[in-house]
């Protein structure tokens, strides 16, 4: 398998197993235990156990949801993919109650590969349209 094929099958995992499945056990085998993340908002370390957590209340609350990836590209010890996330409001969101909506919104990622495994994460995310999805416009 060429070095190409390698690491966007990596990421491809990632997607998989974090986003699609939300197998928070199987996360253990697609990302290094202390993780960098890296948002619009922030940057820092995350140890694992957080970023499950977090993926964990993001099924609960999108039991659905589905990251259908549109590309991947790599450069070096990056893997670069978008897409389109979709998934059904069925939990409590950031304070608000589940509404039932369905949500279809863009994100992009950066992730790097150490050792075979995710080892830094960048995401941009359109929150702003999820919210407006469920009924929540953040202007007014």
């Amino acid at each position: 398998m060429s070095a190409d094929n390698e690491y966007k099958a990596i990421a491809k995992r990632y997607v998989n197993v974090v986003w699609n499945d939300g197998n928070v056990d199987a996360m253990d085998d697609v990302l290094t235990d202390q993780q960098v993340y890296h948002d619009p908002t922030g940057s820092g370390e995350e140890p694992l156990s957080e970023f499950k957590s977090f993926v964990s209340n993001y099924h609960e609350t999108f039991p659905d949801l589905h990251f259908e990836v549109e590309h991947y590209m790599r450069d070096a010890d990056y893997v670069a993919f978008w897409g389109r996330i979709t998934g059904t409001h069925e939990g409590p969101f950031m304070g608000i109650e589940p509404t039932g909506e369905s949500v279809d919104i863009m994100s992009i990622h950066v992730v790097r590969i150490a050792d075979g495994k995710i080892a830094e994460r960048w995401a941009n995310v359109d929150l702003f349209g999820l919210l407006q999805q469920i009924g929540h416009d953040p202007l007014a």
